[in-house]
């Protein structure tokens, strides 16, 4: 066990002080407007609110002191053998922000983020594995986008222009390839996701941009068996945030609709047709972006975003018209969701929002979190399973799990 003392947020009450009239927005968001603007693909730094506007901290969280009077202040300190979260040393800059995490499993896991920041568990310790960088191409974008079909062929990606493949960790470190950019007409343009089944069936999406034949695009898949790695396009003029599939036949999205199509929570589900997706809005009766997407079998799908938005769809997913709308815990805004099965979901959050669904409810789950810091911002989640379960977001990695790395 760790003897570190960390600080302590149970989160049963709000961290943020908003009206009582965003919290019904928060369940009830299909009648209200969004009013968050979609996401840049510059450098995040740790402290600030990329792309969600819940009133997020700034760089004053990691300099190791805050004003007490502040709720997203963290005051009290205990050691993590009281929390069921605990830190563990990533190694990275403590001025930039992991976004994303993904692994084959409880030995090999991947997280990256702003300035570049890749960095690797290997059931011991987390190592630094930077991507190449060049004097043309300095690679200090923040690397969203983040999927491997095992652990021998890993995926990453900035931007359209701004893509890296990996044959895999061994022996102590990795190498990352540049891959060719996206054929396209104009500049690059972010990349929010990443998904996948096989490494022959990658795909990414983001914002929009002009493809080779000046058609608007917004996803762009692997061609399957080809010498070298090449991309095809596939059309859509929303800025994708995420992805979930239960099988290479069975898909959905998540994504920001502005401005051209004026649908802030835009959700699609996605079927193959003669070897192409056919895409089918559902409506998510949300107005606010959908930042996180997951689900544990065909017929059962969660989404999460702004403002402590849950969208759930149960039995009839496939054919469902509309998502149904799930009563919140929270009102801040929600950037992730995994789980290990469907009573056992994760949603996470602006400042240290973390809440745990039993089947039945969402509960708060206590994090241990450095002292005199702002609650960090938390960005990405996954698992291996149920007991093996890692978050990252600002300057920082938690884990929930028995006796790895100090937790408890």
């Amino acid at each position: 066990m760790s003897s570190s003392r960390y600080a302590i947020t149970t989160l049963a009450t709000g961290l943020l002080v908003i009206p009582a009239m965003l919290s019904a927005f928060a369940s009830c968001a299909s009648t209200d407007s969004a009013d968050s603007t979609p996401n840049s693909n510059s450098i995040i730094e740790a402290g600030t609110n990329d792309g969600a506007d819940s009133g997020a901290g700034d760089a004053s969280a990691t300099d190791g002191g805050c004003d007490h009077t502040d709720p997203t202040c963290v005051t009290e300190v205990v050691t993590c053998d009281e929390a069921d979260w605990c830190p563990v040393e990533s190694g990275v800059n403590n001025f930039y922000a992991l976004t994303t995490v993904w692994g084959s499993g409880k030995d090999d896991v991947w997280a990256s983020g702003s300035g570049g920041s890749v960095v690797h568990w290997d059931g011991n310790r987390w190592a630094a594995v930077p991507v190449p960088s060049t004097t043309s191409v300095p690679i200090r974008d923040t690397l969203r986008a983040l999927w491997g079909s095992g652990p021998n062929d890993v995926w990453l990606a900035a931007s359209t222009n701004v893509i890296f493949h990996s044959n895999g960790f061994a022996n102590g470190t990795a190498s990352w390839v540049r891959v060719p950019s996206v054929p396209m007409n104009d500049s690059d343009v972010p990349v929010y996701a990443a998904w996948g089944t096989t490494a022959d069936d990658v795909r990414f999406g983001g914002g929009p941009f002009n493809d080779q034949d000046n058609q608007l695009s917004n996803q762009f898949l692997k061609k399957p068996s080809s010498a070298d790695i090449e991309w095809t396009t596939e059309g859509g003029l929303s800025t994708i945030h995420g992805y979930w599939g239960s099988s290479a036949d069975d898909l959905w999205l998540v994504a920001d609709g502005r401005p051209y199509e004026k649908l802030a929570g835009q959700t699609m589900h996605g079927t193959r047709k003669d070897g192409a997706f056919v895409w089918t809005p559902v409506d998510s009766r949300a107005a606010v972006v959908l930042r996180g997407l997951w689900g544990s079998s065909p017929n059962d799908v969660w989404t999460v975003g702004d403002h402590g938005t849950i969208r759930h769809l149960g039995a009839n997913a496939s054919t469902a018209t509309e998502w149904e709308i799930v009563e919140s815990p929270t009102s801040e805004s929600l950037h992730g969701v995994w789980g290990s099965g469907p009573n056992d979901v994760w949603v996470i959050g602006d400042n240290g929002t973390i809440f745990h669904w039993d089947g039945a409810a969402w509960k708060p789950s206590i994090a241990a979190f450095p002292v005199n810091r702002k609650k960090p911002n938390l960005y990405g989640i996954w698992g291996s399973g149920p007991k093996d379960v890692w978050i990252v977001g600002d300057d920082i990695v938690i884990h929930l799990g028995e006796h790895l790395g100090g937790t408890k």
